[in-house]
């Protein structure tokens, strides 16, 4: 860090390449398997300065999902509001997934962390609840929260299986997908 506090190159790239370590190692095991020794070698950074800037594996793996999920709300806070442009907002949200295609991945995965999913969900919950009802405005509370965890854990597995694939389809199509199952039942199923 210099004097005024702030990280220089070196500092960043240490932290750069020990995230990519810690995903890459939880690709293949869950995250309390992993041990600093094995993370550090993986990353060619000494033990000693992973501890510098982090506690422990989980500090780390937080320090991640907090970067991610301050940036995603930066780019939801950007964006009008979903009543606005449903699909725009929508296009948003996937190009920002498939931005943080690998952390997304790993987070979906395997041995990824439900409670990075539950933010995620709890998120996109709060941001979108006004889409729906833009859409319905006489739908009643209760069915609209029935409808919005349904879409929710559809489009958590559209994510997914998306990721998955290798994001053959672009984030245009996937908030086209998305848009299309959701303004084709939504009257149906709340209205």
């Amino acid at each position: 860090m210099n004097k005024a506090g702030n990280e220089n190159r070196s500092v960043r790239n240490t932290k750069r390449r020990l995230r990519e370590s810690l995903l890459n190692l939880m690709n293949l095991k869950p995250i309390n398997e992993i041990t600093a020794k094995e993370l550090t070698e993986l990353a060619d950074v000494n033990r000693g300065t992973f501890y510098f800037h982090y506690d422990d594996i989980y500090h780390l793996l937080h320090s991640i999902e907090d970067e991610f999920f301050e940036q995603f709300n930066a780019v939801l806070n950007d964006l009008h509001s979903p009543s606005d442009d449903k699909l725009s907002y929508l296009t948003a949200i996937f190009s920002f997934i498939g931005q943080n295609n690998e952390l997304c991945g790993v987070m979906l995965g395997t041995h990824g962390d439900i409670q990075f999913v539950n933010r995620v969900k709890q998120l996109v919950d709060e941001k979108c609840a006004s889409f729906w009802c833009s859409l319905v405005p006489t739908a009643p509370k209760e069915k609209i929260e029935l409808f919005n965890a349904f879409i929710i854990s559809g489009c958590t597995g559209i994510v997914s299986t998306w990721l998955n694939g290798g994001m053959k389809d672009s984030p245009e199509i996937i908030s086209r997908l998305v848009f299309n199952v959701v303004t084709s039942s939504v009257e149906k199923c709340i209205g």
